[in-house]
């Protein structure tokens, strides 16, 4: 959510605060708060400012309504390289490209699913695979994560920040 989102979203709270504390203090029996509303409706100045200020507050309320039903951005590329000639970025598509052709290169793996995520610390890639069970787990995952995080550096460029590999299925060859 950008900074001005986050401001609106504590004015909005410190708002709806002080009107659940006013309306808990009425239903308690402390008429105060009342009396301060039943004067303002009375004075035709302090309805103006009263219809403002509920139009303020259901503005807001349709903001924090819309920033929140909106879906976050989703990352199409990776920064590669940032320097004075300009920028390199290479598309998620094409990392799974590479993913897949350092997959090719371990034998045992029948199916590949892979999912591709990057944060600060750099990319995190999700290997969801089928295997032939004749082939050990970790041995099989140990050589996936080493081939893929060679050629993602390799050939990518990237920085990974690690390779989480998730056996789905065996496939099982009839005889």
């Amino acid at each position: 959510m950008p900074l001005l989102g986050r401001v609106v979203l504590q004015v909005y709270n410190l708002l709806m605060l002080v009107i659940a504390g006013a309306v808990v203090a009425v239903s308690l029996g402390w008429s105060v708060p009342l009396a301060y509303y039943n004067m303002a409706v009375s004075i035709p100045n302090y309805k103006m400012i009263m219809a403002a200020f509920g139009i303020v507050l259901g503005l807001i309320a349709l903001m924090m309504l819309v920033w929140g039903l909106r879906s976050p951005a989703r990352t199409n590329s990776v920064l590669v390289e940032k320097g004075l000639a300009g920028e390199v970025s290479i598309s998620i598509a094409a990392i799974k490209v590479i993913i897949m052709k350092a997959v090719k290169q371990v034998e045992g793996v029948k199916d590949l699913r892979p999912i591709v995520s990057y944060a600060q610390g750099g990319l995190t890639v999700k290997l969801h695979i089928m295997i032939n069970p004749d082939y050990t787990v970790p041995e099989l995952a140990q050589c996936l994560q080493s081939a893929v995080r060679d050629d993602l550096e390799k050939i990518g460029g990237l920085q990974v920040a690690e390779i989480k590999v998730l056996v789905d299925d065996f496939n099982v060859v009839s005889k």
